[in-house]
C-alpha cells in the first residue's frame, strides 16, 4: 500500500488538473469573445501541466517494478580475459565500485582480495550491507571491456581485455550455520609486507570446510582471533554464494528458456582510453566522454544507473501491457 500512495497522489493531482480544462462544448457556449480567449489560455496552461504531471506519474509507475528487496548482496570482481592487463583493469572497476558504495552511503565489507605483484586484481568479494544496493547494482553485472595502449606496449598497439561484475543478492531468510566439527582451522606466520609483525608470530588462519572443501584465509589483522573472525565471515559468505547460486540455478533456466539470450550479451559496457569514453551497449545513447571522470565512481556512473534503470522499468512495463488480458478474457482462454 505504501509503495502505491506515489501513484494515487499523482493520479489525484492529473484528475484535479484535467477538471480544470473547459470542454470544447462550454468554450462555444460561450459568448464573450475575451473570455473564450482567455479560457483558451487557461487550457493551455492546464494541458501543459498535464504532460508534466503525466511524467511524474509515469515515473512512479515504473519505480513500482522494483519488487525484488534484499538487506544485502556479495559483490564480485573479476579477472577475464587479457592476462596482467585483464588484472590491471579489474582493480580499476573495483576501486570504481567502492568508490560508488562510499557515494552512496552504503556500507561493505571485504572478504577475499587476490592481487598481483605489479598492482592487478585476480579476483575480489564484497559483502554490500544496504537494502536499496541490488536495485542500483544488478544491472551491473556482466562483462566489462576495456581497450586502451598499455604502458607495456612498445609498437602502440590498442589490447582489449575484460574483467567481469557478478551481483548475487542476499535474502533475509537466508542463514547459514557453520558447526565447529566440520571446521579444520590452520594457524601459520603472514606474509608480505608488514614490518616485525609478519613472520613473527602465527597470526595468520586458514579455515577449511570439511563438508564443501571451501577454504578461506585470514591475515589482515596482527590478532590471531580477529583473524579467524575474518575468515569465519569470509565462510559464511562463501557458503552463503554457493547456496544462492544453487537455488538459482533453476530459476535461471526457467528464464533462459522464456527469454533466449536476453540482456545476455558478452560484454555490457566498453571502456576506451584512447577515444576517453565509456560506452554502455544495453541503451540508445548510452557513450559518455571523460573516462577518468567516471572511473571515480560518482555522479557520471550513478547517473548511467539511473538511465539503466528507467530503461529497463519501461520494458518490464511494456512487457506487462503486453501480456496483461482482462480478467474475463484469461478466465475465457482457461
Amino acid at each position: 500500500m505504501s509503495k502505491l500512495d506515489g501513484v494515487v497522489n499523482c493520479l489525484e493531482q492529473h484528475r484535479a488538473l484535467q477538471r480544470n480544462i473547459t470542454s470544447e462544448q462550454d468554450l462555444a457556449a460561450e459568448k464573450d469573445e475575451d473570455m473564450r480567449a482567455l479560457m483558451r489560455e487557461e487550457n493551455n496552461v492546464y494541458t501543459d501541466l498535464l504532460q508534466k504531471q503525466e511524467q511524474s506519474m509515469l515515473q512512479e509507475l515504473l519505480t513500482l517494478s522494483d519488487d525484488e528487496h534484499y538487506p544485502a548482496l556479495i559483490f564480485e570482481v573479476n579477472a577475464g580475459a587479457g592476462g596482467q592487463e585483464a588484472m590491471l583493469f579489474a582493480q580499476e572497476l573495483y576501486d570504481m565500485y567502492t568508490s560508488y558504495f562510499d557515494h552512496m552511503g552504503w556500507e561493505y565489507e571485504q572478504f577475499s582480495y587476490e592481487t598481483t605483484d605489479i598492482g592487478g586484481l585476480r579476483h575480489a568479494n564484497l559483502l554490500v550491507n544496504d537494502a536499496d544496493a541490488y536495485n542500483w547494482l544488478r544491472y551491473e553485472a556482466g562483462v566489462h571491456r576495456v581497450q586502451r595502449v598499455p604502458s607495456t606496449e612498445k609498437s602502440g598497439r590498442m589490447h582489449t581485455s575484460t574483467a567481469s561484475i557478478t551481483v548475487i543478492p542476499r535474502p533475509a531468510d537466508v542463514q547459514i550455520n557453520i558447526a565447529e566439527k566440520d571446521l579444520k582451522i590452520e594457524t601459520k606466520r603472514a606474509s608480505g609486507a608488514g614490518g616485525q609483525h609478519v613472520n613473527t608470530t602465527d597470526s595468520a588462519v586458514r579455515i577449511v570446510h570439511l563438508p564443501t572443501g571451501l577454504a578461506v584465509e585470514a591475515q589482515s589483522e596482527r590478532s590471531q582471533l580477529k583473524n579467524r573472525e575474518l575468515a569465519l565471515r569470509r565462510l559464511q559468505a562463501k557458503l552463503m554464494q554457493q547456496q544462492l547460486e544453487s537455488s538459482e540455478a533453476s530459476k535461471q533456466a526457467t528464464r533462459k528458456a522464456q527469454q533466449g539470450n536476453l540482456n545476455r550479451n558478452e560484454k555490457i559496457r566498453t571502456y576506451n582510453f584512447v577515444q576517453d569514453r565509456v560506452t554502455d551497449h544495453r541503451i540508445q545513447g548510452g557513450t559518455l566522454h571523460n573516462l577518468s571522470g567516471f572511473l571515480e565512481g560518482g555522479q557520471q556512473l550513478s547517473g548511467l544507473i539511473e538511465r539503466l534503470q528507467v530503461d529497463r522499468r519501461k520494458a518490464h512495463l511494456v512487457e506487462l501491457l503486453e501480456t496483461w488480458q482482462p480478467p474475463q478474457k484469461a478466465a475465457d482462454k482457461s
